[in-house]
C-alpha cells in the first residue's frame, strides 16, 4: 500500500454575479486560436447558460475574462444584458496565473465522445424527454437528436465502436447501427475503422446489398414470365451460350428479343455477376451457330475464372471507392474556407492540367457526367440551367476564385474515372492504357494530398500496380497500422 501523502489542494474563494455585458472583457493574451463557434454550440448557449464565465476583475471596474471566450462571443452576438460570472479576486493581481489557469481549466475538462453523448440522449429519452426538449437544451437539431437515441439503444453498436480508437461522428455511429444485428459485419466495419475506410466498406457492402435485391427481384420477374431462370453460370451445361455469340446459318447476328421464343432460352447471371443475361442452353439442337473471331472457325477459349472473379470484386470495389470519393469532393468543394496550402495544390494542379493540354483533363468538362458534377456541386438542380454557371462565378467571392477552374478540371477527371464501365482500374486488355492509368493515378494522389482517404483500390492506381483486393487491402492496412505505430512512438518522444 502506498503511504504517500497526498497534498490537499487549495481552498479559493470565488463569487457568483450577474454583470453587465458591457463589463467584460477578452483577455488580450487568450491562447485558444480556434473559438470553433458551431451553429450547435450557438443554440445550446442561447437556450441556457449552464456553465458561467470565470473571471478576475480590474481597476476601472470591469471583468476580464479567464475561460469562457467562446460563451462570450455568443453573448456579444445575442447583446445579452448581463452575464453570470464566477469572479476569482486572488487573480486580479497575478497575470501569471491568469495564463495558468487557462490551462488548467481547460485540462479540467474533457468533452464527451459522439458516442457518450448519444448514450445521454438515449438514457434521456428513456426518462420521458421528447426531441423538441433535447435540442432546445442541447442545442442539436431534432433530426440529429432522434438519430443520437436510436443509436444510443443499439448495445451491440456501442460495444463495437467502443472497442475501437476511432473518433466516430454521428453519421458514422448511424451506419453502423443499421447493421445492429449482424455482429460480422459490425466487426468487418470495425476494422475499416481502424483502417480509415470505414465510409467506403458501408457503400461496398450496401451496393452488394441493393445490387442483391435487384436481381432477386428481376429473378421473380423472370420466373413469373415462365422463363427458366439458372441462378449460376456454374451450374450452366457445357454447351450453354451468350446469345450475343449466336448466330444464324446466314451468319445474322440473332438478337436477344429473338431469341426469346428459342426452346433453349434461358437467363444466368451475366458475365461480371451484376445483371441477368441471356443464354441458349444447346445452340446446335435449335439450329443456331456460334460465332467465333478465330481464323480456324474454333470457339473462344473459356475465361479464367479466377482472373474473372478478381475482375468481378475489384469491380465491386471500385464502384464503392468512387461513391465515396465523390461524396468527399461535394463536401471538400462545398466548404466555407480552405487551407492556403490547400489553396495553392488546387490552383497550381488545374494551371498544370490546363497547359499540359491532357484530354482527361479538359475533355469530360462540358461531357453529359462532368456537367452534372459541376452543377451538384454548385448547386445547381435543373440540368437547364447550366448557363448560369457563368453567372455564378461572375458573382462569386474573389477569395474563391481558385475553386473554380479546379472544380472543371476535376469533373473532366471523375468522368474519365466514372464507374459505369469500372476500367480504370484494370490493368488487363480491358482496362485503360498505361499512360491514362498514370495520369489517373497523378489526379488521385492530388486528392490525398488535400485529404481525401483513398481506398485500397485507389491506392493501387497511385502506385501503378495490379490490384488483387484482398492482398492489396492487407498491404496497405498493414503499412497504415506500421504508419500509426511510428506516429504514436514519435509523439511519446
Amino acid at each position: 500500500m502506498s503511504t504517500e501523502t497526498v497534498e490537499q489542494p487549495t481552498a479559493i474563494t470565488f463569487r457568483s454575479e450577474d454583470v453587465p455585458l458591457s463589463q467584460l472583457i477578452s483577455h488580450p493574451g487568450n491562447v485558444r486560436e480556434d473559438l470553433k463557434i458551431t451553429d450547435r454550440f450557438r443554440r445550446s448557449i442561447r437556450r441556457r447558460l449552464r456553465t458561467p464565465l470565470l473571471v478576475t476583475p480590474m481597476p476601472d471596474g470591469n471583468y476580464k475574462v479567464i475561460d469562457g471566450h467562446r460563451r462570450l462571443l455568443v453573448m456579444i452576438e445575442d447583446k445579452w444584458e448581463t452575464v453570470p460570472v464566477v469572479v476569482d479576486d486572488d487573480r486580479a493581481e497575478d497575470e501569471a496565473g491568469q495564463f495558468l489557469d487557462m490551462v488548467t481549466t481547460a485540462e479540467q475538462r474533457e468533452g464527451l465522445t459522439t458516442r457518450e453523448k448519444a448514450a445521454a440522449l438515449f438514457s434521456a429519452a428513456e426518462l420521458g424527454a421528447d426531441a423538441k426538449r433535447m435540442a432546445a437544451e442541447t442545442g442539436w437539431t431534432q433530426k440529429d437528436v432522434k438519430t443520437a437515441v436510436k443509436v444510443g439503444g443499439a448495445t451491440k453498436t456501442a460495444e463495437v465502436a467502443k472497442s475501437v480508437d476511432y473518433e466516430w461522428t454521428l453519421d458514422e455511429l448511424s451506419d453502423l447501427a443499421e447493421f445492429e444485428g449482424e455482429p460480422e459485419v459490425l466487426a468487418e466495419l470495425a476494422t475499416a475503422a481502424k483502417e480509415s475506410t470505414f465510409k467506403y466498406a458501408v457503400r461496398r457492402i450496401r451496393n452488394e446489398r441493393e445490387e442483391a435485391a435487384k436481381l432477386a427481384k428481376e429473378r421473380e420477374e423472370l420466373m413469373a414470365a415462365g422463363i427458366t431462370v439458372i441462378d449460376s453460370r456454374e451450374n450452366l451445361p457445357e454447351k450453354a451460350t451468350p446469345v450475343d455469340k449466336l448466330r444464324t446459318h446466314d451468319g445474322k447476328r440473332i438478337k436477344d428479343e429473338e431469341h426469346t421464343q428459342c426452346k433453349g432460352h434461358a437467363m444466368a447471371p451475366g458475365q461480371y455477376d451484376n445483371d441477368w443475361s441471356p443464354y441458349c442452353l444447346n445452340p446446335a439442337l435449335n439450329d443456331h451457330t456460334v460465332y467465333s473471331s478465330s481464323a480456324s472457325g474454333s470457339t473462344t477459349a473459356k475465361p479464367d475464372k479466377a482472373a474473372m472473379k478478381r475482375t468481378i470484386q475489384g469491380n465491386k470495389h471500385y464502384k464503392a471507392a468512387t461513391q465515396v470519393r465523390r461524396e468527399w469532393l461535394k463536401q471538400w468543394m462545398t466548404r466555407k474556407t480552405f487551407p492556403k496550402d490547400a489553396q495553392v495544390i488546387m490552383a497550381r494542379f488545374a494551371a498544370e492540367s490546363a497547359l499540359r493540354g491532357d484530354d482527361l483533363a479538359t475533355g469530360g468538362i462540358t461531357s453529359e457526367d462532368g456537367s452534372r458534377l459541376l452543377r451538384d456541386w454548385l448547386g445547381i438542380a435543373d440540368a437547364s440551367r447550366a448557363s448560369a454557371m457563368p453567372d455564378i462565378v461572375a458573382q462569386a467571392d474573389a477569395r474563391r476564385l481558385f475553386l473554380f477552374p479546379f472544380m472543371a478540371i476535376v469533373a473532366s477527371y471523375e468522368k474519365a474515372t466514372g464507374h459505369k464501365d469500372n476500367r480504370a482500374w484494370r490493368t488487363d486488355s480491358q482496362g485503360w492504357s498505361e499512360h491514362t492509368r498514370k495520369r489517373l493515378g497523378a489526379y488521385l494522389a492530388v486528392l490525398a494530398s488535400l485529404g481525401h482517404q483513398v481506398t485500397p483500390i485507389e491506392q493501387a492506381m497511385i502506385d501503378g500496380v495490379s490490384y488483387d483486393g484482398t492482398e492489396h487491402a492487407a498491404k496497405v492496412a498493414t503499412e497504415t497500422a506500421q504508419e500509426s505505430g511510428q506516429d504514436q512512438l514519435t509523439n511519446e518522444q
